[in-house]
């Protein structure tokens, strides 16, 4: 999503077969909240695992989680903001705050807080979990902040079997790891999916990192679709909104599909 946290207001998905709120030990000794929903079939089809943007653990990706259980896989959003705490209440998506600029700087500070190292050892504590939970397979899908970082865990993570990331940045300050720099080291199957009309992602720096992939990869970028478009009941770049969904509900059952 990575949108401000009064944009987000259509309609939600059924509950999953199995819901539940849990804690994920971590290997610092944090635990983090994690949502797991499944299908009837658990996780024998596979699971996801969502990296939020810098809005975090909100009802947003939970939603979200439920629609990928439609498909038939298990699917698990962490809190990988669990050190740094929650945002004030009146500034959490999917709340109408008007405090839009209020909000996105503090959400920002937030995300600034966790380090792409701390975040790498997380996904890999949240990615054997669920495959000793019977997930033979996982992939994983990242929006804005979270798509840089599933580029990141593409390189550096273990145990992933294809990546998803939804107008996720390609570079990073020096003190980040960027996507363009780690593109040698993926080796997994990457779907990008890009919004033409994000001032953020120029098309150069896309070419550059389709060029770099040395794997199995699509690009797909929609001319007028700007950063975040990805809405609930959105009419507004729907042809992008649905076509984006069916590609990537079709790469995770390719990806996948050996589970079960």
């Amino acid at each position: 999503m990575c949108t401000a946290p009064d944009e987000d207001d259509g309609p939600r998905a059924k509950t999953a077969v199995k819901e539940e709120e849990r804690r994920l030990r971590v290997g610092d000794g944090a635990a983090l909240r994690e949502f797991v929903a499944e299908p009837a079939t658990g996780f024998r089809r596979g699971a996801v695992l969502i990296i939020h943007d810098i809005w975090g653990y909100t009802d947003f990706y939970k939603d979200l989680a439920r629609r990928i259980t439609a498909q038939g896989h298990a699917a698990a959003l962490v809190d990988f903001f669990g050190r740094q705490g929650d945002l004030p209440e009146a500034m959490r998506a999917p709340e109408r705050t008007g405090t839009k600029p209020e909000a996105m700087a503090r959400a920002v500070e937030r995300a600034q807080r966790l380090s792409d190292e701390r975040f790498i050892a997380d996904l890999q504590t949240a990615v054997d979990d669920l495959q000793s939970r019977g997930a033979a397979r996982v992939a994983a899908w990242g929006f804005c902040m979270g798509g840089r970082l599933a580029y990141v865990a593409a390189a550096r993570v273990r145990g992933l079997v294809g990546v998803v990331g939804y107008y996720g940045h390609l570079q990073a300050p020096p003190e980040r790891l960027a996507p363009l720099q780690l593109a040698g080291e993926i080796r997994i199957p990457i779907l990008a999916i890009f919004g033409g009309a994000d001032p953020g992602i120029p098309a150069d720096q896309i070419a550059k990192f389709h060029d770099a992939l040395q794997t199995d990869k699509e690009f797909v970028t929609y001319p007028d679709a700007p950063h975040g478009f990805l809405r609930y009941g959105a009419t507004t770049h729907r042809q992008a909104i649905d076509d984006a969904l069916r590609r990537t509900y079709e790469f995770f059952m390719r990806v996948l599909a050996t589970s079960g």
